[in-house]
């Protein structure tokens, strides 16, 4: 009983740094197929965004499909309020839109801001 609650508190102390947790994320999404919505929605922002350097869709509803994470960085993006950047997304996805429950986005010029952090 111990041990376990020590492992517990071992795994929680780790999963609460970011850094961590990014690590888990990419491995996760690496280790696994992306789903039938990922693949749609990041179909549908690779043709939106065809310049872009970095176009990732995570289903974070374990397959379900009814919320994403959505990271999109292009210069397309340069000068732009983050407001119209993702304003620029949501308009690009508005057709399946209706079928999802939450959706985070994160955009901008710079992949590094959402590799290293």
């Amino acid at each position: 009983m111990f041990l376990s609650t020590m492992n517990r508190v071992r795994l929680s102390n780790l999963l609460t740094s970011q850094k961590t947790l990014n690590f888990l994320r990419c491995a996760n999404v690496n280790t696994q197929s992306q789903t039938e919505g990922e693949k749609k929605l990041s179909d549908v922002l690779k043709s939106r965004f065809a310049n872009a350097r970095l176009v990732n869709v995570k289903d974070t509803s374990s397959g379900c499909g009814a919320s994403y994470e959505i990271v999109v960085v292009t210069d397309e993006f340069a000068k732009m309020r983050t407001v119209n950047q993702h304003r620029l997304v949501s308009d690009a996805i508005s057709k399946q839109l209706p079928n999802i429950h939450a959706i985070r986005i994160f955009t901008g010029t710079n992949e590094k801001e959402f590799l290293d952090s």
